[in-house]
């Protein structure tokens, strides 16, 4: 689905995260979303793979290819998106996503550089 919405995966790797390194990179969520503590256990509760995409905007193309947070909401208002076909809930939602071209940035260098 990303390589056919025009996307460049630009880098990949698989990652299994500790809990104390899952807190550290979703801590600007901390407060912010009710599904805060499940998520920390659900990301660092087995292997995950990072990407680096690129495209023209693409924090924007990015976010609406992924849909809504709540793949149930994705489902009836945006059911071609990466959440609607593979998402089951809020927590394992299939995919994160930033919401900001400088959090996308910053990102990418925890993932790529930081954790090297």
């Amino acid at each position: 689905m990303i390589l056919g919405a025009g996307f460049e995966i630009s880098a990949m790797e698989l990652f299994n995260l500790s809990r104390p390194v899952v807190e550290e990179f979703m801590d600007v969520y901390k407060g912010v979303l009710p599904e805060y503590l499940p998520l920390i256990e659900h990301l660092s509760n087995g292997p995950m793979i990072a990407l680096e995409v690129r495209q023209e905007n693409a924090v924007k193309s990015f976010r609406d290819l992924c849909g809504p947070h709540d793949p149930e909401i994705a489902k009836h208002l945006k059911p071609n998106t990466i959440r609607a076909k593979f998402g089951e809930d809020r927590v394992r939602n299939a995919v994160h996503c930033t919401d900001m071209p400088e959090d996308g940035e910053l990102e990418v260098r925890y993932f790529f550089s930081h954790l090297q």
